[in-house]
Formats: structure tokens, C-alpha cells, sequence
């Protein structure tokens, strides 16, 4: 499944021309599209169809049911003989989060969606059939100091995620992760279509008119079920609400 966008807003893949990365202008906003925007960067850093599939299919859900107007910037390390989004490399993940810490409106909100594999402290980066290589946690920080100021939530899904939240936390932010820093979360086989917080994340925010409180609780408790039935241990997923976001994390955004 891929967006359900147009061509015009899959131009929306606004990075910079560097490192297979493009730009192209944004379309003008439908009418009576809402005025604020969700500036969602969704990041498929593992090579095969799951990581792809939780960041793309998550901005459709979006697009259907949140309060703002979504402008969905991807990029995916799954290779195609035909690509539709850029590499998700540290130069086109720089350039979208530049763009988006540019473009950010006072009433604008990022959005940052992961998904692949993980260790302590790192997430596992692998581009089409090259070699594993590692992200760290300060390093993912780094790519992300230019949204400083800018309220971002940010979804990890990726064994012990929750080990990277120390370093990414900041007052506007919201971090949710798919497992507490000590586990592994599931799903991340060779030929799934989602992960297992993937499917969560689609069929939570696929609920209209909830808080991100709301949508954390019922991910979480999803999560426990899929994991209870498949007799895995729980890995508990994580959030991170900072001081500045409060007020967001229980207002009804989506």
C-alpha cells in the first residue's frame, strides 16, 4: 500500500538535491484545507518492506484523520527498479529536517516517524543489499538540533528504542517508542508487511478525534495483546513527554 496522495503532493518529497534526495515546489493548499500543517518526515532506514511500509502507510492514516494538512516527506532505503522516494541517508535526512525546521509555522507541528532495526543507543541503517551500518543516538540528535524550538513528536519503532530517548528528549518534544531500552520489540521479519507497533500505530491513529495520550495508551495496549497472543516478552513501549508539550500530548489532535 502507498500514499493515496496525488502526484502534485508526492512531490512533497522536499529534501534538497543532494545524495538522491530532491526538491519540488509545494502544491497550493486545497480549499478549505486546514491552515496549520503536519510536517510529517517519515524515515524507512531499514532495507526491506515492513520499514517502508509502517512510515508510509502511517501518513496515509494521518492524511485521513488529523486536524492538520499533512505534508509528508519521505525516504526509504527499500530498493525498487522504479524509486519513488529518496534515500534515507544522512545527507537527505538532514535536508528534510532542514526543510521542515524552515517551513514550520508558529501553529505547524513535525512529525518524525522511524522504523527499523535497533541496539542499545543505535538504530540499524541499511540501503538496499549494502552492509548494516550504524546510526547512534547522538549522532540522531544532531540530524535533529535544527527543530529545536519547533513542537516535533517523534515515533521510533525499532528493538530497544527506548535507549535513545536520554538523548533525543527536549522540552518541545514528544518521543514514543516501540520498546522500553532493555527490549526488543517484534515483527521485523524478512517478508512481514508492519511490524507489530506498526500495525498498532495504523489501527490507533486510524481513530478520529484523540489525543496523542490516547494514541500512546492504545498502541501500548495493542502492542501487549499482539505480544501476549505470540508469547513474546513485552516490550513495553515508551513515551517522553516534554515540559513544553504537555498541553499537546492531551489535546485532541488527531
Amino acid at each position: 500500500m502507498r500514499l493515496r496522495f496525488s502526484g502534485a503532493v508526492l512531490g512533497l518529497l522536499l529534501a534538497c538535491s543532494v545524495a538522491g534526495a530532491w526538491a519540488q515546489p509545494s502544491p497550493p493548499p486545497a480549499e478549505n484545507a486546514p491552515a496549520r500543517r503536519l510536517l510529517y518526515i517519515g524515515l524507512a532506514l531499514y532495507s526491506e518492506a515492513w520499514s517502508e511500509n509502517d512510515v508510509v502507510e502511517l501518513a496515509d492514516e494521518l492524511n485521513d484523520v488529523t486536524g492538520y494538512r499533512l505534508v509528508p516527506m519521505i525516504a526509504s532505503n527499500v530498493a525498487a527498479k522504479r524509486r519513488i522516494y529518496p534515500i534515507a541517508d544522512g545527507a537527505a535526512i538532514t535536508s528534510l529536517v532542514r526543510h521542515a525546521a524552515e517551513q514550520a509555522g508558529a501553529d505547524d507541528l513535525v512529525f518524525i516517524n522511524i522504523s527499523t532495526h535497533g541496539g542499545p543507543k543505535v538504530l540499524a541503517s541499511k540501503i538496499g543489499s549494502r552492509a548494516v551500518t550504524e546510526v547512534s543516538s547522538e549522532r540522531l540528535a544532531r540530524l535533529f538540533a535544527p527543530l529545536a524550538g519547533r513542537p516535533t513528536i517523534i515515533v521510533i519503532s525499532a528493538c530497544y528504542s527506548g535507549s535513545l530517548i536520554d538523548d533525543l528528549r527536549a522540552p518541545g518534544r514528544i518521543i514514543i517508542t516501540a520498546a522500553r531500552a532493555d527490549r526488543s520489540s517484534f515483527g521485523c521479519a524478512p517478508g512481514n508487511s508492519h511490524t507489530l507497533f506498526g500495525r498498532a500505530e495504523l489501527r490507533a491513529f486510524g481513530r478520529k478525534n484523540q489525543s496523542l495520550h490516547q494514541v500512546f495508551a492504545a498502541i501500548r495496549a495493542d502492542v501487549a495483546r499482539m505480544e501476549h497472543e505470540s508469547h513474546e516478552t513485552p516490550s513495553e513501549p515508551q513515551v517522553s513527554v516534554g515540559a513544553d508539550m504537555t498541553g499537546l500530548y492531551d489535546a485532541p489532535l488527531f
